[in-house]
């Protein structure tokens, strides 16, 4: 992870006058004065701002004030991810001396990263630091109201900071919560609210409801059929979009939460290659989402696959929300869901206590308290390390006689050597018990009498289904509802057909854990998704001929 000198040196770049030249032919000199307003919190699209002379500020207008976050003065650039990603504009750019700036629009800004590499360097560096200090700033233009333990605020916080949207919490009585429910003529307070840039109120809305809010609503209207629409965003989707938009195919990326899937919600990820200390797995979803909306790819979150279906010679997927995304092709890594324990009690203390990931969020709510961790996977033993960081003593639950069978080595090593970590082999984790707020849960070992320990949170990391329900009468599943790929297949010619992750439909592909027969690995994802795109291009050029000799 950078730190936040890293992330401002990398910000705060200032171009010199040979790349102001290479980036001239994609913007218009612009004239300013000073109080002009070059873009306003919430423009989609909105451009790149080059000060040539004078300066201009970066304005916060949340809480109905302006605080400013950046001054720029000749040869800095005022703009963010959004100009990638076509998020709105989360500050205005007003000038404040009067002088001459470089007005890119956003389709330039995106040419010029494609065709230039010495812009595409500078640009997208400086924009995903932004993006990551607008994201530890907690900046105002996303204020979630309502209690730690709501569910409600804590899926909020889980959509924000997996997103990477720019949010703060706060508590319902505290001063600046008050003073914005004065505001807005809030009498009924309870709940979980959300002020989308100091403006709009809404209460308890979905996931879905707060993307249009804030313009994450990025695909739902196509001017052509995409290339390649890849459904799911963990480490598979991702690669196969970064691979797929960088050999030129129309990109389009679809998720049900946020990127990075299972993987994003790691707190750490340490045997994956050319990270020899480790790299939280938001960390590398966000890089590898940047990656590949660098090269074209479009991402839209949070919108869930329902069908799909070949209409025309094309691919349509059916979206939750009733749209429709076509393409030529698919690949599917929609992963797989968390498994829960099965108990009466679990859905009651779902996020207040029973969490299904191991990230800051959950972890900063069982701080200096006890907690359970149940699995025998690389998961729970990377959630139980990063617990014991902060946790006054962790309990690692396994139903199996030993870890040996389903763990890297290295983290057995590394728990059994940890003074706050116990390990429970040959348990399981029989009953919750507390009243709002889980307070302890009983283990019950192969032998021996039940245990009640006093715990704040128990992590329940013990494997997942997959999320296939929505292609049972579309492709060929395994008996436990995994896409059947490659030489598992009914044999069948066409194109694509030697991929060894083509699917019983020709044209779609499966990568990743939802695939039968693969590794639940992020490096094997990985994998997979860029192996999967020369299978694609087979397909789409095959297919292409196939029409024209039609």
């Amino acid at each position: 992870m950078h730190t936040l000198e890293d992330l401002r040196r990398q910000s705060k770049i200032v171009l010199d006058e040979r790349e102001i030249a290479l980036l001239r032919p994609f913007g218009v000199v612009r004239t300013t004065r000073v109080g002009d307003v070059l873009f306003e919190v919430g423009d989609a699209p909105y451009p790149l701002v080059v000060v040539l002379s004078g300066r201009t500020e970066i304005i916060d207008r949340s809480d109905g004030g302006e605080f400013v976050i950046k001054s720029s003065g000749p040869g800095e650039f005022d703009g963010e991810l959004g100009l990638l990603t076509g998020q709105p504009a989360f500050a205005a750019t007003v000038v404040r001396e009067a002088g001459e700036s470089l007005v890119v629009p956003q389709a330039g800004v995106q040419h010029a990263i494609a065709t230039i590499p010495e812009l595409s360097d500078l640009l997208v560096t400086a924009f995903a630091a932004r993006r990551q200090l607008l994201m530890r700033s907690a900046a105002a233009t996303l204020t979630l109201i309502g209690p730690e333990n709501s569910t409600s605020i804590e899926r909020l916080q889980e959509f924000t900071t997996r997103n990477t949207i720019p949010s703060r919490w706060l508590e319902p009585d505290e001063p600046a919560a008050v003073a914005i429910f004065d505001r807005f003529d809030v009498s009924d307070r309870a709940g979980a609210w959300v002020v989308v840039r100091g403006q709009k109120l809404l209460r308890d809305p979905s996931n879905l409801k707060l993307a249009k809010a804030i313009g994450l609503d990025l695909i739902v209207r196509q001017d052509a059929p995409a290339d390649l629409v890849v459904i799911g965003a963990g480490p598979a989707g991702l690669s196969a979009a970064v691979y797929g938009a960088s050999e030129g195919l129309a990109t389009i990326v679809v998720d049900d939460l946020a990127i990075g899937g299972q993987a994003g919600a790691s707190s750490r990820i340490e045997n994956y290659l050319g990270f020899p200390t480790g790299i939280a797995g938001g960390d590398l979803a966000f890089r590898a989402e940047v990656q590949a909306i660098k090269f074209g790819a479009r991402v839209t979150v949070p919108r869930r696959a329902t069908a799909l279906a070949r209409d025309d010679g094309l691919f349509a997927i059916r979206l939750d929300d009733k749209t429709t995304v076509r393409g030529r092709s698919v690949v599917i890594a929609t992963g797989a869901r968390y498994r829960t324990l099965g108990l009466p009690e679990e859905e009651a203390f779902a996020g207040n206590g029973v969490y299904y990931a191991a990230t800051e969020l959950e972890a900063r709510r069982c701080r200096d308290g006890a907690v359970v961790v149940v699995g025998a996977g690389n998961s729970a033993g990377q959630a139980a390390m990063f617990l014991s960081t902060t946790a006054s003593l962790v309990h690692l639950v396994c139903r199996g006689p030993d870890l040996a069978h389903s763990m890297s080595q290295y983290l057995i090593t590394r728990l059994e050597h940890t003074p706050n970590v116990r390990i429970h082999t040959e348990s399981t984790v029989t009953a919750l018990q507390g009243g709002e707020q889980l307070t302890s849960a009983a283990i019950m070992p192969a032998s021996g009498a039940p245990e009640a320990l006093p715990v704040c949170g128990v992590f329940v990391l013990i494997g997942a289904d997959p999320r296939t329900a929505w292609l049972r009468e579309t492709l060929a599943l395994d008996d436990q509802g995994f896409v059947l790929t490659g030489r598992d297949v009914p044999d069948g010619d066409g194109a694509g057909a030697l991929s060894p992750y083509r699917t019983s439909q020709p044209g779609v592909f499966a990568v990743g854990d939802v695939r039968s027969g693969s590794v639940k690995r992020v490096a094997s994802a990985v994998g997979e998704g860029s192996v999967a795109i020369p299978a694609v291009h087979r397909y789409l050029a095959e297919d292409g001929a196939a029409r024209r000799h039609s």
